[in-house]
């Protein structure tokens, strides 16, 4: 695949910013990749970039297919799967710095909050992660009740350490939390 533009990046991460989901930077870099790809193919069928991508399709339809290709395995996992990468994400958050709390989630983890971050709800409050046969990864507040929003990265060892520093920035403050309804 063709080397980003620096523009296109910032182009993706506008997508994905205006969705509630959380986006990994793997997947803008990727998605970044692709949307220049397409550009390039553009030129080569003599359209100028800047044209072939003036109403923005490009962008979005690049950004919509590296996002798909993380909502849904091809293949249910099974429990076995499901539990090392989801030791994998203990590790990673864990390694982010917090606390691992009990949860009510079923195949979660579940984090504290952090001093200064958001509160949600009544619950014990923090975040927790969860990954499931049939999804991506997915995060809920720490209830037994929660709105659950998608955590978009690969469901990896390598992802899960992504999954975590999302997680950590919406603990912190520094993401935008997808729980907050003026997102």
């Amino acid at each position: 695949m063709t080397t980003p533009t620096t523009d296109s990046p910032a182009r993706i991460r506008r997508i994905y910013d205006g969705y509630a989901g959380l986006y990994a930077d793997s997947l803008v870099t990727d998605a970044a990749a692709l949307l220049d790809a397409y550009l390039a193919t553009a030129e080569q069928h003599g359209q100028d970039r800047k044209a072939a991508d003036e109403e923005g399709w490009l962008a979005l339809a690049a950004a919509e297919a590296v996002s798909k290709k993380h909502s849904r395995p091809k293949t249910e996992r099974v429990a076995s799967e499901l539990h090392e990468l989801l030791a994998h994400v203990r590790t990673a958050l864990t390694a982010e710095g917090l606390t691992v709390v009990s949860t009510p989630v079923r195949m979660g983890v579940a984090v504290a909050p952090v001093p200064g971050g958001p509160v949600w709800g009544t619950g014990p409050g923090g975040l927790a992660v969860a990954l499931y046969s049939d999804s991506g990864w997915q995060l809920s507040t720490n209830s037994t009740r929660s709105t659950v929003h998608s955590i978009y990265a690969p469901v990896t060892e390598a992802g899960a350490a992504e999954v975590a520093q999302l997680v950590h920035g919406v603990l912190r403050g520094d993401v935008a939390d997808p729980f907050r309804r003026n997102r």
